[in-house]
């Protein structure tokens, strides 16, 4: 399987040294198409899931039966990782594919032990892998911050000024529908409707869909 070279877990990993590895893990690459389900929440999870293309969605279904988005992820992003590296059997999690999607698993057990060649891309591999789940949990720190804020108002200014931040732009634009964000905000869907319309009113915010920009 050919890996793109922005895959940041095979960073420093030579093209013939990840064939050689995915080769040694067993891993092959498996199509999703839009909306379908890569995880299910419950479904037993063993492996490393990384993003080759395409956009992911993680969510999960609380007691009441309401849908919470929890992040958005594109090429690149590793998912399932803090679940199995926990020793977590079942996902509490769904993950679903935004658009087409390609995506590899990698196994736990086999992916954290070095074979008796004990090969430096390996351990090149592992260390990459830390770092990525290291900021990872910044960005989900992010999104507890945000939606630790009190009023619509103020969660709708915290996640557009971070996304703003990490664009470098007071115009950005988001990867979700009118639904889904107040799904990833925890709020109201009617209520936040409202609140982007008063806001865009008193001039703090523009938007478009799903193109926002700050004033």
């Amino acid at each position: 399987m050919l890996i793109p070279g922005n895959i940041e877990l095979f960073e420093n990993i030579k093209a013939e040294d990840i064939e050689r590895l995915l080769s040694c893990l067993s891993v092959a690459g498996k199509s999703f198409q839009k909306g379908e389900t890569i995880i299910a929440q419950g479904s037993a999870i063993e492996s490393i899931g990384v993003v080759i293309s395409g956009r992911i969605q993680v969510s999960r279904n609380d007691f009441a039966g309401n849908r919470v988005i929890v992040a958005e992820f594109g090429t690149g992003a590793i998912f399932a990782e803090s679940f199995v590296c926990a020793g977590i059997s079942r996902s509490p999690v769904t993950v679903s594919a935004t658009e087409a999607a390609l995506v590899i698993f990698l196994p736990y057990r086999r992916l954290m032990t070095s074979c008796e060649k004990a090969c430096s891309f390996h351990q090149q591999l592992i260390l990459n892998l830390v770092r990525l789940v290291a900021r990872k949990n910044l960005v989900l720190s992010g999104k507890l911050e945000i939606c630790s804020r009190r009023t619509i108002r103020e969660k709708v200014l915290a996640y557009l000024g971070m996304e703003s931040a990490k664009a470098l732009s007071r115009e950005i634009v988001i990867p979700f529908t009118r639904n889904e964000l107040a799904d990833y905000l925890s709020v109201d869907r009617s209520a936040l409707s409202r609140e982007l319309g008063q806001m865009q009113e008193e001039g703090l915010i523009e938007f478009d869909k799903r193109r926002f920009t700050l004033r």
